[in-house]
């Protein structure tokens, strides 16, 4: 199973983080690959210029600040297993934000690698203009 993890300090409350990582809507704004994103109440659709991809919301911890989420759909050949997970912690006057996945096959690996490396600098480029 290939595994990485990806992380960011951001000067911003954790609990603002927070909200907007977990905002379905705000994907875009964050995440580079992302065109349009929305939630069904189970499910979240992630539209990007390959296609759309579906991913089953696993954990939405708000005490934690823990995300978890499965793809269902629109991987480029089937999954036997996948969960990315989005924590944002305390850090200082800000927040680290930790975005790390686990996925197999590992041939998927440097899909999924690739694009959350683009996230995590959405992340800190958006809380950046953002203030």
């Amino acid at each position: 199973m290939a595994t990485f993890r990806f992380d960011t300090r951001v000067d911003q409350d954790p609990a603002r983080v927070w909200a907007v990582l977990t905002d379905v809507s705000m994907i875009p704004r964050w995440f580079p690959a992302v065109k349009e994103a929305h939630f069904d109440g189970t499910h979240r659709h992630l539209t990007t210029a390959q296609g759309t991809l579906k991913s089953l919301v696993v954990t939405k911890d708000d005490a934690l600040r823990r995300f978890q989420y499965r793809f269902v759909e629109g991987m480029p050949q089937p999954i036997d297993f996948h969960l990315g997970t989005i924590d944002v912690l305390p850090d200082g006057d800000g927040s680290r934000v930790v975005y790390s996945q686990e996925i197999l096959p590992e041939a998927l690996a440097p899909i999924v690698e690739g694009a959350v490396s683009e996230g995590i600098e959405g992340i800190a480029r958006y809380f950046a203009m953002h203030p």
